[in-house]
């Protein structure tokens, strides 16, 4: 008795496999592959905030002079910008922020800090000493 139901079982089997697959796996690869796709976008937002504080503070304090040292740092924003589309300029705003330890801002052992904020998605400051010998 047993024979004729594993037989028929056996018989009507055919596709379980692709059914399993389509079911269980698919839905679990399509949310790892959303989820892989979100650390992606938060961790290039990230360096590409660490980058722009960086370079921002680095073009203040290494300005010939104190008039050029704030038209440097926003350039430096500014060239970034220009090579963004205009959507992308609109749904992630790229802010600048300089603070100095001391005033006026551009004497020698300053420290200096540049704050850029891209979006919501991420902040980051950069910290640099403008020379000792300017």
């Amino acid at each position: 008795m047993n024979q004729p139901i594993t037989k028929y079982l056996k018989k009507r089997s055919n596709g379980s496999a692709i059914a399993e697959f389509l079911i269980f796996t698919l839905p679990f690869f399509t949310v790892f592959l959303i989820l892989i796709t979100q650390i992606h976008s938060k961790s290039m937002a990230l360096l590409e905030s660490n980058n722009l504080a960086r370079q921002a503070v680095r073009a203040f304090v290494t300005s010939p002079s104190a008039e050029l040292a704030m038209i440097r740092a926003y350039q430096v924003i500014d060239l970034y910008k220009s090579n963004l589309t205009q959507d992308t300029q609109q749904s992630r705003p790229i802010n600048l922020s300089i603070n100095c330890q001391e005033f006026p801002c551009f004497s020698p052992g300053n420290k200096v800090s540049a704050t850029v904020s891209i979006g919501r998605l991420s902040k980051s400051t950069a910290t640099e000493y403008v020379d000792l010998w300017r």
